[in-house]
């Protein structure tokens, strides 16, 4: 049975740029609230996950693989850079940086023991992680938040997500478009269907219409004519990769019909 309840919860900062750039500043500040309850708790499950003989320790290898996995979330939103941008891909390098970064936590509170716990990961990841996304001015465009933007912004923006896939732009793009198909897949199967993907492509639509930049509604027939020709009848509906292949080359077009 179909349901419309939100697949993210209460926790908008998991998805949404903005609402993350918020729950870091709240996390960061001293005074234990509920942000900070959240950011406590998200850095606790992930020192676990990677505390692999469950002993309340964890050495420098562990902790390069905790790094890599609190960075996802402001990768996620183009806010950190990929190991591979800031080492160029060199593992010895990312290896070394990271020793020196464990040897540090490791003697924040007194002399090294070689390994580090919880509190100290805790402590230093808010110290590191919170504070250095929170100076992170969110100068790029958040496209859930169109009201933020110019139309000129959105341009540019929608540009330089379009023609450089390593961009800020193109990871906050590609954040958007599968924000709005995990929320139109009603089915929860990992595709939208016909019904769903109407909506679907009003709402990616909706911001260059909120510029003029767009109809102010989608053709009935074009609709059924895209969705015909996206569908994967194995599963019944367009998968994600179909959404955002289809919808990269359209706005690509309209882009390159603007400028010129």
């Amino acid at each position: 049975m179909a349901s419309t309840a939100s697949p993210w919860g209460s926790a908008a900062w998991r998805y949404d740029k903005t609402a993350f750039l918020k729950f870091c500043q709240a996390a960061s500040l001293d005074t234990p609230g509920a942000a900070k309850r959240e950011w406590n708790g998200f850095l606790a499950l992930s020192f676990a996950d990677v505390d692999a003989d469950k002993d309340g320790k964890i050495n420098a290898q562990e902790f390069d693989a905790l790094c890599e996995s609190v960075a996802r979330l402001p990768r996620r939103f183009g806010l950190a850079p990929s190991w591979e941008v800031e080492y160029g891909g060199d593992v010895a390098k990312r290896t070394a940086a990271r020793q020196k970064m464990f040897d540090a936590v490791d003697g924040m509170h007194g002399p090294t023991r070689g390994w580090i716990g919880c509190a100290q990961f805790i402590h230093w990841a808010t110290a590191h992680v919170a504070s250095k996304v929170t100076g992170n001015q969110a100068a790029t465009v958040d496209f859930n938040h169109v009201t933020d933007y110019s139309k000129q912004d959105f341009l540019k923006a929608v540009d330089t997500a379009i023609h450089n896939p390593s961009s800020t732009d193109h990871a906050n793009f590609y954040e958007f478009l599968l924000t709005v198909f995990v929320e139109e897949d009603h089915e929860c199967k990992g595709v939208v269907n016909k019904e769903g993907f109407s909506r679907l492509v009003d709402r990616a639509a909706h911001v260059p219409r909120h510029f003029g930049l767009a109809p102010p509604s989608a053709d009935p027939a074009r609709l059924a004519e895209l969705y015909d020709a996206m569908e994967d009848p194995r599963l019944g509906g367009v998968t994600f990769r179909k959404f955002l292949e289809w919808t990269t080359k359209h706005t690509k077009g309209k882009i390159e019909a603007y400028k010129a």
